[in-house]
């Protein structure tokens, strides 16, 4: 489906999530439910990726610091959860909402991946 590179894929970079090789993959699923649910599957580890790569890092150098980012991390999660279902129920139709779920989601992992990139670089990490 070229959906997903019209529309889905433009929307995530400009969040900054930087897709994995297989994102293509997602144009094979059968209807946008599917495409939905791949593109946050690979969105979810890209963050998961980025964010034990950082916890790694900032453990090593500081267990005190390293705490204080998981407890970032739980309410950081917290806050675009609750963020997002805003976003859902301010939608005018249900077709809407399924978009804006996976709109909001993208750019609250954008940002995040950016923060926690930024995390490494002040423990002295160059990406």
């Amino acid at each position: 489906m070229n959906l997903l590179v019209r529309y889905f894929v433009p929307l995530l970079i400009a969040a900054g999530v930087a897709l994995p090789v297989s994102a293509e993959d997602c144009e094979q699923q059968p209807n946008m439910a599917a495409i939905r649910n791949c593109v946050d599957k690979q969105i979810e580890q890209q963050l998961a990726a980025t964010y034990e790569d950082t916890l790694s890092f900032v453990r090593s150098k500081d267990q005190k610091a390293a705490n204080l980012l998981m407890n970032a991390q739980t309410s950081w999660e917290q806050f675009a959860q609750d963020s997002c279902d805003y976003t859902v129920v301010a939608r005018q139709t249900e077709g809407m909402a399924n978009d804006a779920r996976l709109n909001c989601r993208a750019t609250f992992v954008g940002a995040r991946i950016k923060v926690l990139k930024a995390y490494r670089q002040e423990f002295g990490h160059a990406d």
